[in-house]
């Protein structure tokens, strides 16, 4: 558990840098660790990414907007066999044959991690890690 804290401590240090991002990315943070136990958090020097063992998501924290597109708070990145059909995208990219990097605005307000959100990530999960 120590481990844990000293994780979630280094993450929220490296999301403080743009303070609207921080609730919505702590909450997403610990409602993934809520559902998989076993994802870990790892900290980079442009990114904060949850892996189990390989990553299946990141938060970065662009600019003011992406692709013209207002991104107040973090950016979420899920790697999927297929591109995303949503609103919420910003940008689909297919980094790999047949595996897409879908950044997704993170919604600022916590209370808007819906359903739709936590679907998408746990099969990023599932197709990156093997997981169900």
């Amino acid at each position: 558990m120590a481990a844990d804290l000293e994780a979630l401590r280094l993450a929220e240090a490296f999301l403080s840098r743009k303070p609207a991002a921080l609730p919505a990315a702590r909450a997403f943070l610990l409602g993934a660790l809520e559902r998989w136990s076993e994802a870990e958090v790892v900290t980079q020097k442009s990114q904060v990414g949850l892996r189990d063992p390989r990553p299946f998501c990141a938060l970065t924290l662009p600019g003011k907007s992406v692709k013209g597109k207002p991104t107040p708070g973090a950016q979420l990145s899920l790697f999927l066999p297929r591109p995303l059909m949503t609103e919420r995208l910003i940008l689909a990219v297919e980094a790999y044959p047949g595996r897409f990097t879908n950044h997704l605005a993170l919604p600022e307000d916590p209370a808007e991690l819906d359903e739709d959100l936590w679907t998408w990530t746990a099969e990023a999960r599932r197709f990156r890690c093997g997981k169900g």
